[in-house]
């Protein structure tokens, strides 16, 4: 049993490591096969950008895929794995919601968009999350606003040193 002082670190890494993973490994692959095939949406702009690729897309779901199971085996909860694996593919897919949108309101590929960018894909797992009446999950309400104020941080964090590395071309 976990003791009420750690509970919330023990909730925020088992429903929001994987989607942090992978949404971050992307990254670690120069993809050149893009998701949107390079078509232009019907505003006569990309449908997503030259930076959303197939190798991107499944890095981050075999490194999310990965997260949940470890995860799984650490909290002996087996059907933890497809429920992690599901959040992580939620978290891909909302990073392609952000980039969407960033098209349609002219941010370039690779430009910034606070906020958006660094809360896409950690909404689109609280959606999922919610969508699945994850009871453990629903019955916290300020664990979710904690989470996303922590991956916000984070993310700014993680960005400027993926930035300093050389992973990142851009800063934010």
């Amino acid at each position: 049993m976990i003791s009420p002082e750690y509970y919330f670190i023990y909730w925020f890494l088992k429903y929001y490591l994987p989607p942090m993973i992978a949404n971050a490994s992307p990254v670690l692959v120069k993809g050149t096969h893009r998701i949107d095939f390079s078509h232009i949406f019907i505003d006569g702009k990309p449908l997503f950008g030259k930076n959303k690729t197939w190798e991107g897309f499944y890095i981050g779901v075999l490194m999310g895929f990965l997260a949940s199971i470890s995860i799984s085996i650490i909290l002996c909860e087996e059907e933890y794995v497809l429920i992690g694996l599901g959040s992580s593919v939620s978290a891909l897919i909302g990073d392609l919601l952000g980039s969407f949108i960033k098209r349609r309101i002219n941010i370039a590929s690779g430009e910034p968009l606070p906020i958006i960018d660094q809360l896409d894909f950690a909404l689109m797992s609280t959606l999922y999350y919610y969508l699945l009446g994850m009871e453990e999950f629903v019955s916290h309400p300020l664990y979710m606003l904690y989470s996303l104020t922590i991956i916000l941080a984070l993310h700014i964090i993680t960005n400027n040193i993926a930035y300093y590395l050389g992973v990142k071309d851009k800063r934010w």
